[in-house]
């Protein structure tokens, strides 16, 4: 594969699986940012990149480095600016989810992809792991009859604590559903179709004392088919369960399926290799090992001059959900586009 000068912006927690799978892709990193160069420092060293530029302006980075592509691993709502920045000066773009936090935001990233030369990639690695392929494959398959995903995890104080752009509408965008949930719901409607209406309700029960977003939410959807499919999330469990989703086809199969196992009519019909020395699991076992092929197949994707299967305008489409969720308050209404 060809080789790409690729930086990272944005040096959290999440940015150890972006360089990761950029290493292990046969790609260079070529520089690091991150407004606390501290953090820059630290990964360079941890990753063993060398005597590598650190940043701590990314549009400085962008002008002076001029990278092949760049990972963007920032809080949520500088995702969307700092697409269009890259995109701007035809550089290649791997952001993380969220696209984007509001319509505005992802219409401006959506227009610079449409007149960019170079790529955009969304991260939504859940696409990527074994077991979520081969339940695209046979649901795809067999057709859906209705459809059900739950997300019930735990995020306490400490972790709003952690960063002040969390829990907040202007910085985080939202809550349990742009943020936890969001890898979920973009499976289902990946797997279901997108939807044209849908309802509902998204409270704060529990965290009210540090968060002004939801920490729980209901969401029914409506295909143009007249067919279902429901959506719950929670962040206030007191622990967290395994991610779930269910179906039941057209031809009456149920289907059960979590990160780890796939159920059809009670019978384990697939178990996924959650890693191996080739593609460690890097960070939470929520994130799953889906970066590293992902990452692999967005180099390969440019390398030869075809199109990411997760472009601005796929990665776009859990966002216009999440929003439509965001704007329903309980009523029928068409989904955002």
């Amino acid at each position: 594969m060809k080789t790409f000068r690729v930086a990272v912006i944005g040096c959290g927690a999440i940015s150890g699986n972006h360089i990761n799978g950029i290493l292990a892709a046969g790609q260079t990193v070529c520089a690091l940012c991150d407004i606390v160069p501290e953090h820059a420092q630290d990964s360079a060293a941890k990753y063993n990149l060398g005597n590598i530029p650190i940043y701590t302006d990314y549009v400085e980075l962008l002008d002076r480095e001029k990278p092949d592509s760049v990972h963007i691993c920032t809080p949520h709502y500088l995702h969307a600016p700092m697409c269009v920045e890259a995109l701007q000066r035809n550089i290649n773009v791997l952001c993380e989810k969220p696209l984007s936090i509001n319509m505005d935001q992802l219409h401006a990233v959506l227009q610079a992809e449409k007149e960019s030369g170079a790529q955009l990639g969304v991260c939504q690695q859940n696409r990527f792991e074994k077991n979520m392929v081969w339940l695209e494959n046979f649901i795809r398959e067999h057709g859906v009859r209705s459809a059900l995903g739950l997300v019930s995890w735990e995020r306490n104080e400490a972790y709003y604590r952690s960063g002040p752009w969390r829990g907040t509408i202007l910085e985080e965008g939202g809550g349990v559903m742009i943020n936890q949930a969001l890898h979920t719901l973009d499976l289902l409607q990946h797997i279901c179709g997108m939807p044209t209406h849908v309802t509902s309700h998204i409270s704060n029960d529990f965290h009210k004392e540090y968060i002004e977003v939801e920490d729980t939410a209901v969401a029914h959807f409506e295909r143009e088919d007249g067919v279902r499919y429901h959506f719950y999330a929670t962040n206030n469990a007191t622990a967290d369960l395994p991610v779930q989703l269910q179906f039941v086809t057209k031809d009456n199969k149920k289907v059960f399926a979590t990160n780890n196992i796939i159920t059809v009519d009670d019978e384990l019909v697939s178990v996924a290799e959650t890693s191996s020395p080739a593609n460690p699991l890097v960070g939470k076992a929520v994130w799953g090992t889906g970066h590293a092929v992902l990452i692999n197949d967005f180099y390969r994707c440019i390398a030869e001059g075809k199109p990411f299967r997760i472009p601005g305008t796929e990665g776009a489409k859990v966002i216009q959900l999440i929003l439509s969720m965001y704007h329903s308050h309980g009523n029928r209404i068409k989904t955002m586009g």
